[in-house]
């Protein structure tokens, strides 16, 4: 059979499950578009409005479902201008595989581990997982499983193939069957002899704690986190990317890391005298990990670590457990092994510690409850984000802005199915959100998707709502508008009346703000405005409830009031 590069990429695509492709056409991409468009492949093409989105939709969808999408970048310039998208990508570990088409053609195809100073060769192993430039036509169908089995072993991180357009264009005779493109896998299985000196320390301990990132969800692993927990009677914390690894409403469950060390799990993380660390990768977005190493080094804890690849101890102490393997059958094995323990005695000698950890959650929900209680205009987010929880689905999935809203919903919005919180991460990048969600979307169209995010953020990429119009996408766009940057600053913050860093303003000092929910009503969607507390629930509904997408604008302090402030 005869066939083009575009369609060895096609037929790659979609032998490794990729059912969407986002990017934007260009005169290097053309063969690849018609390709992916032709009868037998049909990979629909997601055009954005701007490069970098396009690689965020990839990155929510991927957080979503734990597939990978494909990304086409056809001139250097998208490259350039996506190149924040990607490390965004890479710190969260995230599988993309992002197609270039700049590279040069007298170039071996090989995996990249530095930039030699060229455009394309920007995408290094300091923003991805790896690179392979691909000068011939033959070299595509190796070097295309090369990159899936790169982009998915291990941890996840995006991957760059670079393919010339004479590559795209040229045709080859060739005999192509799907096993030949699809990547291969094989789980690293954990020593027997690591899992049970795991297991004598765990059911030895006086007060365990498991703390979780976000290698548990990556590893569709959260069934056995589950069963561990209750077998062990012991507590789970979760940093922010780990969010939703663990039902926030189960009585084991003690919350998310605060940075400021100051929530119950803080608490429980700095008395420990066990601490089983679960899938903490080897990215930046472990700021909040590692406070939680370090507060429970203060109490000189002996540290278990399961991560499905070797990195750097986060923590000071040189003794520990540290198991590298598959973190789901890790935790199988770990399970099977503390089962043989006796369980009523496990029970009484928590007794006492199982009841300091329900008084600890039950300290958690008074606090919030008091927090999204305040009725008075303009309204502070709790108010809205708790009755934004209480209309959604379980398994509704929330993709959170960057910036301070990030804080507050880790901290006070309940999450209770793995790949349902979808954050912008310590990355933080503005503009995540947006083709983030219609990412989410796209992956999880059963699910309700509303997308959370300040007025500064929305700024950076509401254009693609247009995507939303064009392909039917119904999500909901939750819009906190203060004028700026600054509504969700943290709760204690007084209220003072001066131009700031951040606000948005006149040249008189008035507050500045566009008409958000008109210019969603001018981009086709529906969309709503919202001042008072008692529109939020008929609000949501009505947009929840929209055949397609819509926005709901909601006016905020610019900044948050203390509990007993009116």
């Amino acid at each position: 059979m005869k066939l083009t590069g575009g369609q060895i990429v096609a037929k790659a695509l979609r032998a490794n499950g990729v059912d969407y492709v986002a990017g934007t056409p260009g005169d290097g991409s053309w063969a690849l578009v018609e390709a992916l468009l032709s009868a037998g492949t049909e990979i629909p093409f997601i055009q954005v409005m701007q490069e970098q989105s396009s690689v965020h939709i990839a990155d929510g969808y991927f957080r979503a479902c734990g597939r990978p999408m494909a990304v086409l970048l056809p001139v250097p310039l998208g490259i350039s201008k996506a190149l924040g998208g990607i490390a965004a990508a890479w710190a969260d570990s995230s599988a993309i595989l992002v197609i270039s088409t700049g590279g040069a053609e007298d170039d071996l195809p090989r995996l990249e581990g530095a930039s030699d100073g060229h455009l394309p060769d920007a995408l290094d192993s300091r923003i991805t997982k790896g690179r392979l430039l691909v000068p011939t036509i033959e070299q595509l169908p190796q070097a295309l499983r090369q990159a899936f089995d790169t982009m998915l072993s291990g941890c996840g991180g995006p991957v760059n193939v670079d393919i010339p357009v004479a590559v795209q264009s040229a045709s080859i005779e060739l005999s192509l069957s799907p096993a030949t493109l699809r990547a291969t896998s094989e789980l690293q299985l954990a020593d027997p002899w690591l899992v049970e000196r795991a297991a004598k320390a765990l059911c030895g301990a006086a007060r365990p704690v498991i703390l979780v990132s976000g290698g548990i969800i990556a590893a569709d692993a959260s069934p056995q986190l589950l069963a561990l927990a209750e077998r062990l009677l012991a507590p789970v914390v979760t940093t922010m990317q780990g969010k939703g690894a663990f039902a926030e409403d189960h009585p084991l469950s003690a919350g998310v890391i605060h940075q400021s060390g100051s929530s119950g799990g803080d608490h429980l993380l700095a008395s420990a005298d066990v601490v089983l660390v679960l899938g903490c990768q080897p990215s930046h977005s472990l700021s909040q990990a590692r406070n939680g190493v370090r507060l429970a080094e203060q109490g000189d804890a002996q540290f278990i670590a399961i991560d499905s690849a070797p990195h750097e101890r986060q923590g000071g102490h040189d003794s520990g457990i540290r198991i590298t393997a598959d973190i789901k059958s890790a935790l199988t094995d770990l399970v099977g092994a503390i089962s043989s323990s006796p369980f009523k005695a496990l029970q009484l000698r928590r007794t006492t510690y199982c009841r300091e950890i329900a008084v600890l959650r039950k300290e958690r929900e008074s606090r919030l409850i008091e927090d999204s209680a305040s009725d008075v205009p303009p309204l502070i987010i709790h108010k809205p984000l708790a009755e934004l929880r209480a209309v959604l689905e379980r398994d509704s999935i929330l993709v959170v802005g960057g910036g301070s809203i990030q804080t507050a919903v880790s901290q006070m919005f309940p999450v209770y199915c793995p790949r349902t919180h979808l954050c912008a991460g310590s990355v933080g990048t503005m503009g995540w959100a947006i083709p983030a969600a219609i990412g989410a979307k796209l992956a999880m169209p059963a699910r309700q998707v509303v997308c959370a995010v300040g007025q500064g953020d929305f700024l950076q990429s509401m254009q693609e709502m247009a995507v939303c119009v064009m392909h039917s996408i119904p999500v909901v766009f939750l819009v906190f508008n203060s004028s700026g940057y600054v509504s969700l600053s943290d709760v204690q913050t007084p209220l003072v009346e001066q131009y700031r860093a951040g606000e948005f303003n006149l040249p008189d000092g008035k507050p500045y703000s566009p008409d958000f929910a008109g210019i969603a009503k001018n981009f086709g969607l529906d969309a709503w405005r919202v001042e008072h507390s008692s529109q939020l629930n008929p609000t949501f509904i009505k947009a929840l409830n929209s055949k397609g997408p819509s926005l709901v604008e909601v006016i905020t302090a610019r900044v948050s009031r203390g509990r007993n402030e009116t």
